[in-house]
């Protein structure tokens, strides 16, 4: 068959996964096991975007505490590559850190990302990662126009 196409579908409902709000626990085992398979099958894109999403599921279950720095450091590398190169990588890695700050409340560091991310949904055309962007998107600037009046 098409590794290819497997590891792009598998890439996708990881991610399906996730937004449909499965248990995090659950989510993380079959995240760590995918990056396994990736890496056997030398899917480096794939297995990347597997990665943001493991970091993500990481830190909202509270699992990066000792480790938040490290995961910053490999979050802000791939952003810093995905842009050089222009690819959607970069706005997976945007979607996922606004995503975290959305829910934790932070809005100085959410509204950081959506400055420097530009225009995401030209990334992701035709994906439902653009419209969850773009809600993520709106609330962060909802709050922030909150906090400052």
């Amino acid at each position: 068959g098409d590794t290819d196409r497997a590891c792009f579908c598998l890439v996708v409902r990881s991610y399906r996964l996730y937004f449909m709000g499965q248990p995090l626990a659950s989510i993380q085992n079959e995240l760590e096991a995918t990056v396994q398979v990736m890496t056997q099958l030398k899917q480096d894109s794939a297995r990347l975007r597997i990665l943001i999403l493991l970091t993500t599921v990481k830190r909202l279950r509270g699992g990066l505490d000792a480790e938040a720095g490290a995961d910053d450091k490999i979050m802000d590398s791939m952003l810093a590559t995905a842009v050089d190169t222009h690819n959607t990588l970069s706005a997976f890695v945007n979607l996922m850190k606004l995503e975290v700050f959305v829910l934790f409340q932070e809005w100085e560091e959410a509204i950081d990302v959506v400055e420097k991310a530009g225009n995401v949904r030209l990334l992701l055309p035709s994906s439902f990662n653009s419209v969850r962007y773009t809600f993520l998107e709106a609330l962060t600037y909802l709050k922030a126009a909150q906090s400052a009046s």
